[in-house]
């Protein structure tokens, strides 16, 4: 194990119990803020949950008052790489879509507060997200002159169509967890007192429910509903990585820190 894996890996908790195995990430003075390390490490434990005939039911969640708020701007590159910036980040966003997406278990998100940025693609992955009534979702990588990555452009689109996607993906809108579930995003809502019991019931049922009929369903329903998700992540990987290099991002980043609006000039 390399020295950044460790470190990717020492922010994620795993817990099998019952048929569940349960993914926390694990930065709650960050709200869970990623590094390609800790996305690496939870695609990592993905997959083996994916291989584990004891595994039925993979749960992801946020420590603390976050589910996670996007990529950590400081550690984004938490590698030492010759590639271009962003190269590593965007192969580790495209690898959880597609172990999410792959995992022949559920794989349900529990929005226990804010989802950004990566996080909230991470969010819109997952197969079911349970939410307590204060969490919701925003992409905003319209704040940092990017796009959406990490398979967001195809599972918003899918889950909204063009029109709301494009609502949500160039405004940047914060999409409470009420809204979300009108529009299909989220499965159940609960007032926050009683979210992690009542996700809890929801939870046992699939750690315990029939795991080859599971399998089949999502299968079938993946394949007619992401038949273009491979062709979406490679091109917002490849475009990411240009954009990553632009004055419009380093605007962005900038102003983030500085807590202001930024000053974009299409450079």
């Amino acid at each position: 194990m390399s020295h950044h894996e460790g470190v990717g890996r020492q922010h994620l908790l795993v817990d099998r119990d019952g048929g569940a195995t349960r993914l926390t990430l694990n930065r709650p003075d960050r709200l869970n803020a990623v590094t390609n390390g800790l996305l690496r490490a939870l695609a990592d434990e993905v997959e083996r949950a994916s291989a584990d005939d004891d595994c039925r039911v993979i749960v992801i969640t946020g420590a603390g008052r976050g589910f996670c708020s996007g990529a950590d701007l400081v550690g984004f590159n938490d590698v030492d790489s010759t590639e271009p910036a962003g190269v590593d980040a965007m192969a580790a966003a495209s690898r959880i879509a597609r172990a999410v997406a792959r995992a022949p278990k559920p794989v349900i998100a529990l929005l226990n507060g804010p989802a950004a940025g990566i996080g909230a693609a991470l969010a819109l992955s997952c197969d079911l997200v349970l939410a307590a009534e204060s969490s919701f979702l925003k992409l905003g990588f319209d704040q940092l002159g990017i796009m959406p990555d990490g398979g967001a452009t195809a599972f918003l689109t899918v889950s909204l169509g063009r029109h709301r996607a494009m609502q949500y993906a160039l405004l940047g809108d914060r999409l409470p967890a009420h809204d979300a579930q009108r529009f299909g995003l989220v499965a159940r809502v609960w007032p926050d007192d009683r979210f992690l019991e009542e996700a809890a019931t929801v939870v046992h049922r699939f750690a315990t429910g029939p795991v080859m009929g599971i399998a089949a369903t999502k299968r079938a329903i993946n394949s007619v509903a992401l038949p273009g998700l491979d062709e979406a992540l490679e091109y917002e990987s490849a475009t990411q990585v240009v954009l990553l290099q632009t004055a419009d991002y380093a605007e962005g980043v900038a102003a983030f820190q500085d807590k202001r609006p930024p000053t974009f000039t299409g450079q």
